[in-house]
């Protein structure tokens, strides 16, 4: 959500003069004018907000999505305005038209208002306290929440369909604005599916059983696209432009390393036709990636940890709290981390957390990362992470292995990812656990310190006797459009990632680096059975943009079923 101030800027830039970059293009006018705004122009609520009476307030008062510049006097004069087709030219611009109840805008951007109008009848259904806005086939409907007229709407969206301008202005919303799409300029034939009682006569969709393997890679085809008397299916299994088969249900053998496209189109016996491209759909690949052994987050109940107080009455504990001074202002994913700080106890420190056993028996090469923050000074760091596989219950009388980690500098107040840190000399140990020792020199000011650890991972490569296991349970794990650009506005902003569950199951979809650091917590919840889809929009737990580069995505199934693919980012 914007504030009303922040909309001068964001309007400066989804609204911007591709031909110059101080002006911005008016709505209703289509002038070029300096972006400087008020009074050459002015922030015009296209869904007028007295309908509704939600003013300059956030959400419905300030998403971008449906407020645009407009020449001042124009945007006096539309008012609350519904739009429909009106009687009178409005002086000096003979392309807009007006009467008592109703505006008219040009015929340039009749299509993008009826898909602003639309988008906020979707986005706002009465939920969270939200107004629920709807849009009726009627004029005057002042000061409901209402707005029409959904006849002429439904016939502007067909006669003005979405524009370059109009397409980069929904994807600078949805990237560098307010995080979502205006899905009517993506897909402008929904409105007709909603509203107008049209429905596709058939859709092509199709899955496979492998994404991601070695070659030669055979891969099953299987058609998955709806609609009745469907009698023709083509296929372009390799991304070539030639058909490859026209079998419902192929299989094809991948020779050469590659990533390759995909494609199904379909005819019905009415002559009725879809396509269906999945772009980046199979890889080819010799490369051995690095899998999610164990990962704690610390969102739950620590039942399997260890926390040992040797001295001191403060110690390790799960924290949420991002408000205070003291404790971490933002969290690297979810809402918990594990906290400690000895200021004010009643001895110096000596507090332990230790991991639970973990099994490196099936993984080669395995090592660990974690998120560490530490706030206020001591002589001493304060923290040190130790590795054992023989944990004796007591963590005096353990034989400890001292792992070298990167910790953020003291009072620094930020999250550090530790480096990744080798626990090859572990590979056949069936129970090694991580421990974060924690000390101090006194309990007050200048001689304690403040530790925060999340997202802790653990990783490595599955033996060859798993590696087969991992491919043939994917369950169709994969992702389009791969590569994923983020430079180019449309239509590669975004990546669809789909999958399906044979039951309902608790999953969880993260996405890693190949350094097997966490970039992006995708999904953590239950979820039913079927199809399920989700998008990336390429950036981390932190908002920001993510590197070029090969990215893993993992699906963990009620924690004891995991697979992952690959994806490719560039700029």
């Amino acid at each position: 959500e914007l504030s009303y101030d922040d909309v001068w800027n964001a309007l400066r830039d989804t609204d911007e003069d591709p031909n110059n970059s101080n002006n911005v293009i008016l709505l209703y006018t289509g002038w070029s004018v300096t972006n400087a705004g008020y009074p050459t122009w002015n922030r015009e609520h296209t869904w007028a907000k007295s309908h509704g009476d939600f003013g300059d307030t956030a959400p419905c008062g300030t998403d971008i999505h449906h407020l645009r510049p407009t020449d001042c006097d124009v945007n006096s004069a539309r008012g609350n305005l519904d739009f429909d087709y009106s009687d009178y030219p409005y002086p000096n611009i003979p392309s807009c038209y007006y009467d008592d109840d109703s505006w008219e805008p040009r015929d340039d951007v009749k299509g993008d208002v009826a898909r602003m109008i639309f988008y906020m009848a979707t986005r706002y259904e009465g939920e969270n306290g939200e107004l629920d806005l709807v849009v009726v086939d009627e004029v005057n409907t002042s000061p409901a929440p209402e707005h029409g007229k959904l006849s002429t709407l439904l016939e502007w969206n067909t006669l003005d369909p979405p524009d370059e301008f109009e397409e980069t202005r929904n994807d600078r919303i949805f990237e560098y604005w307010q995080g979502n799409r205006n899905p009517f300029v993506d897909h402008p034939e929904f409105a007709d599916y909603i509203w107008g009682g049209a429905q596709p006569d058939i859709i092509a969709d199709f899955y496979a059983d492998l994404t991601l393997g070695n070659p030669p890679l055979e891969v099953q085809f299987t058609d998955n696209s709806s609609g009745e008397d469907i009698i023709a299916w083509s296929w372009d299994l390799d991304g070539d432009g030639s058909i490859d088969s026209n079998l419902q249900n192929p299989s094809f053998t991948y020779n050469e390393q590659g990533i390759y496209n995909v494609s199904l189109s379909i005819e019905d016996i009415n002559g009725n036709t879809d396509t269906e491209i999945k772009i980046g759909y199979i890889e080819v690949t010799d490369d051995i990636i690095p899998v999610e052994i164990y990962t704690e987050s610390f969102e739950d109940v620590l039942t399997n940890w260890t926390l040992m107080s040797l001295s001191s009455n403060n110690d390790w504990h799960r924290s949420d709290n991002i408000s205070d001074f003291t404790h971490p202002s933002n969290v690297p994913s979810g809402d918990w981390y594990v906290y400690v700080n000895n200021y004010n106890s009643n001895d110096v420190a000596n507090d332990w957390l230790i991991s639970p056993a973990i099994d490196l028996t099936q993984f080669d090469d395995p090592y660990f990362h974690f998120d560490a923050w530490t706030k206020f000074e001591d002589s001493i760091v304060g923290l040190e992470i130790l590795v054992t596989s023989d944990f004796t219950g007591n963590p005096v009388s353990t034989n400890w292995t001292i792992a070298s980690a990167a910790l953020p500098p003291q009072d620094s107040g930020i999250w550090q990812d530790s480096g990744n840190i080798d626990l090859t000399d572990f590979t056949n140990d069936d129970q090694i656990q991580i421990a974060f020792h924690y000390t101090s020199t006194g309990t007050g000011t200048s001689s304690t310190t403040a530790w925060a650890i999340d997202d802790l991972n653990i990783l490595g490569t599955e033996q060859s006797q798993t590696q087969d296991e991992h491919f043939t349970q994917n369950y169709n794990l994969h992702n389009y459009p791969n590569p994923l650009s983020l430079s180019s506005m449309r239509p590669s902003s975004y990546t669809t990632i789909e999958f399906s569950i044979p039951q309902d199951s608790f999953v969880k979809l993260t996405i890693y680096n190949t350094r097997g650091q966490l970039v992006k917590q995708l999904i953590n919840e239950n979820l039913s059975k079927g199809k399920q889809t989700t998008v990336w929009n390429g950036k981390n737990n932190n908002s920001q943009t993510v590197s070029t580069g090969i990215y893993i995505y993992q699906l963990d199934v009620s924690n004891h079923a995991k697979c992952y693919n690959k994806m490719l980012i560039t700029k």
